[in-house]
């Protein structure tokens, strides 16, 4: 019976270890927000595609983000709920992870209306939100992300 509870604490602990780790590897990868492109329009919804880039600065091991939920403002309105799931960034490389957003017409202001239909280069996105990454026993550990401002949707 001791052996049995020595290993399936040393499986904990084990497992503890690694989640520290994988935390911290996904702690110290860089977030930017790469674009904003607006793809698809009417009269009820404006339909975007938003691209983070998350770049692993480890050399050797991968991150991985269990989920992210942020928001995306445009000229400091929010805008649109950002949701990514399951994104495996390789180590020392770059991962573009895309989120398809539809906006209700009704969030734009008038002004954001005419800047976006001009293309205007005063429209300025910001995203916050949290990163999860899986914790042990399947708990999901929660951090912080604000990805920065990205000025006027054009790369």
């Amino acid at each position: 019976m001791k052996k049995i509870l020595t290993v399936v604490l040393g499986c904990c602990l084990l497992a503890g270890c690694a989640s520290v780790k994988e935390a911290q590897n996904l702690a110290n990868c860089k977030f930017a927000l790469r674009n904003v492109e607006l793809t698809d329009y009417n009269l009820t919804t404006l339909g975007f595609t938003v691209v983070i880039a998350i770049t692993n600065l480890n050399k050797k091991q991968a991150a991985t983000l269990k989920r992210f939920e942020g928001e995306l403002t445009v000229n400091e309105e929010p805008m649109a709920h950002v949701t990514l799931k399951d994104v495996r960034i390789e180590p020392n490389s770059v991962k573009n992870a895309k989120a398809k957003l539809v906006v209700p017409m009704a969030t734009f202001s008038n002004k954001l209306l005419g800047l976006i239909s001009m293309n205007s280069a005063t429209l300025d996105y910001h995203l916050t939100g949290t990163m999860y990454f899986e914790g042990p026993l399947g708990t999901e550990i929660p951090l912080p992300v604000d990805i920065g401002r990205f000025g006027n949707g054009r790369n």
